[in-house]
């Protein structure tokens, strides 16, 4: 059976059409898609991912991918009885130039949640993340940025980066252009596009438009704790054991788990939460900060076009349009 297709076995869908699943919210990185996830999936409607992003769908981004099949990738949705919606929150597919594709052959009827966010703050919130989960070895955002194009030809590319092109900055917060592709594939009445910045001012009424777009009820949720914030690891080889060396890991745990008993020992997780220290905000220097602006200001407007808002209203560095958008070729 193909990995891209609808399963034929009604006992792989369990009977409904729940699988594959119907919503994804699909990014972008760091605009507060953890959070609303973790507050979709405590929906008795929602059936969310465990892990949140297996990125089944992502081929061009293969060291992503936590599941190789269809099985495996059923295998990370709870089953829960009053769910209407199976949702995965995979943060780049929005970014991927294969994911929505791939994701209409299997379900032509997918609705897509975009969470975006002000590219200065993503893009250095992004670069932290990267070096966490061991993807980037350049601790500098300012000399990570100016590699950009060194490894968009495949140089200066770390050794256990997964997919070197989410190290890209110069092109992985160009979100007028994801949109504008995303448009050009799905009915806009099929994608919510939210901001990271009305999140953190009324994180109830965003949760809320969430709601709404999946077509479920609300379920009168008013506490909203932080969720997924800025950490470092204390040892990187602890966290390369936790992150990477799973295989290894589990030549060693699984007959330990079959004497107990049990399913899982709750190590790896302690280990991580312990490893982890939180980080207090770094602030992006204001020459990078205008120098990221410039590089995305054309995409901005675009971004601007296509949603209909004012973005600096919301902080975004969004230059004032000297011409029309025809005139420069958009």
């Amino acid at each position: 059976m193909s990995t891209h297709s609808l399963p034929s076995d009604p006992e792989a869908v369990s009977g409904t059409d729940l699988f594959p699943p119907a919503a994804y919210l699909i990014g972008a990185p760091k605009c507060g898609t953890t959070a609303l996830g973790h507050y979709l999936a405590q929906h008795p409607g929602v059936s969310f991912s465990n892990p949140k992003e297996p990125h089944f769908y992502s081929h061009d981004l293969k060291g992503l991918c936590r599941c190789e099949d269809l099985e495996a990738y059923r295998a990370n949705f709870p089953t829960r009885p009053q769910a209407k919606v199976m949702m995965e929150g995979s943060v780049w597919y929005f970014y991927s130039d294969t994911a929505i594709t791939e994701i209409l052959k299997a379900r032509p009827d997918a609705k897509f949640i975009v969470m975006l966010r002000n590219p200065v703050r993503m893009l250095a919130s992004l670069h932290r993340q990267l070096i966490h989960a061991l993807d980037e070895n350049e601790e500098d955002f300012r000399k990570a940025w100016d590699l950009s194009e060194a490894r968009a030809e495949g140089r200066s590319l770390p050794r256990h980066c997964r997919a070197p092109s989410t190290l890209l900055y110069h092109r992985t917060a160009a979100f007028g252009e994801m949109l504008s592709r995303l448009y050009a594939r799905v009915p806009r009445e099929r994608v919510l596009v939210l901001f990271q910045e009305d999140m953190r001012s009324d994180t109830a009424e965003t949760y809320r438009q969430a709601l709404d777009f999946l077509g479920l009820s609300d379920d009168g949720r008013v506490e909203f704790p932080s969720i997924n914030e800025a950490k470092r690891a204390r040892s990187k080889l602890v966290r390369f054991v936790v992150s990477r060396a799973g295989p290894a890991r589990e030549m060693v745990s699984r007959p330990i788990k079959r004497i107990l008993g049990v399913q899982s020992l709750g190590l790896v997780r302690k280990m991580n939460e312990l490893n982890n220290a939180k980080l207090a905000k770094v602030p992006v220097l204001d020459d990078l900060a205008v120098e990221i602006a410039e590089t995305y200001a054309e995409d901005m407007l675009l971004l601007q076009e296509l949603v209909g808002r004012d973005l600096a209203s919301l902080g975004w560095p969004v230059p004032d349009p000297v011409r029309p958008r025809s005139a420069a070729g958009g």
